[in-house]
């Protein structure tokens, strides 16, 4: 049944609206005034790009509300990154049951996840778009697990209590598929450029390589445990989302925690 109900849910999800396609293809091409103008013709976009931007881990001295300013302040790979946190709230749900936060919260999370994730990058000297803005679409995994378990978050909950159990293994265990699984193939119906893609996958899978990716992957995955571990989060339950990984880590730890904890 909850087979059934993830393959209906992939099936609804919606296609990127066509002027934030736009946006993020001449974002790609470096051309941040066709970007703007293109954000420019959707209105919902252009609220949610500046109601994210003046949150204040963004660190503007002053409310903006031009789009082109705001790109401008940005640059490319931020502005990627806000680009691509649209594409999750086309599948925020109206209410949740299973976590709880609002979707306020939520902007949050994505805000901070996309700061520190800035900054690891900056220590690390890349700065690709592919793998900045990946970060801005983790978060719509937290939407996939909400949306296919809201009907039974309940007795989803006391299975985890009784068991000891992410929400991640609930889902294995129940249909025989992962979160990622499901967020891999809604990354592709949004068509993501296929290194993005195998960034995800590389997240996903927890691929241990001497590569640029398998290392960022684990700076990933840090992060997201980082940031999920705030009282509020753990509050709402998020901290039991995925599984922490100690030995997949272990060898950014350290750095990792010196690149975040420095203002």
């Amino acid at each position: 049944m909850i087979r059934n109900k993830i393959e209906k849910y992939i099936d609804t999800i919606p296609a990127i609206p066509k002027n934030v396609k736009e946006c993020a293809h001449y974002l790609q091409e470096g051309d941040l005034n066709k970007a703007a103008k293109s954000a420019l013709q959707d209105a919902a976009f252009s609220h949610y790009l500046i109601k994210l931007v003046n949150k204040p881990i963004f660190g503007l001295r002053y409310e903006v509300k031009d789009i082109s300013q705001i790109f401008g302040i940005l640059g490319i790979e931020k502005a990627s990154q806000v680009v691509n946190a649209y594409y999750a709230q086309l599948i925020l749900p109206k209410s949740w049951e299973l976590f709880s936060i609002t979707n306020s919260d939520f902007q949050v999370l994505q805000a901070s996840l996309i700061y520190n994730w800035n900054k690891i990058l900056n220590e690390e000297n890349q700065n690709r778009i592919s793998l900045a803005s990946v970060i801005s679409l983790l978060p719509a995994s937290i939407i996939i697990c909400e949306e296919i378990f809201e009907e039974n978050a309940e007795e989803v909950k006391l299975l985890k209590s009784q068991k000891d159990m992410s929400y991640d293994k609930i889902l294995y265990k129940m249909s025989g598929y992962k979160l990622f699984d499901i967020f891999i193939i809604i990354c592709k119906k949004w068509e993501l450029g296929d290194e993005s893609i195998r960034f995800i996958e590389y997240i996903a899978k927890k691929i241990e390589d001497e590569t640029v990716l398998s290392k960022l992957a684990r700076y990933i995955h840090l992060l997201m445990f980082y940031e999920l571990s705030k009282p509020i989060y753990i509050e709402a339950g998020l901290n039991d989302f995925i599984e922490f990984d100690v030995e997949f880590v272990q060898s950014v730890y350290e750095k990792f925690m010196q690149i975040v904890e420095t203002k």
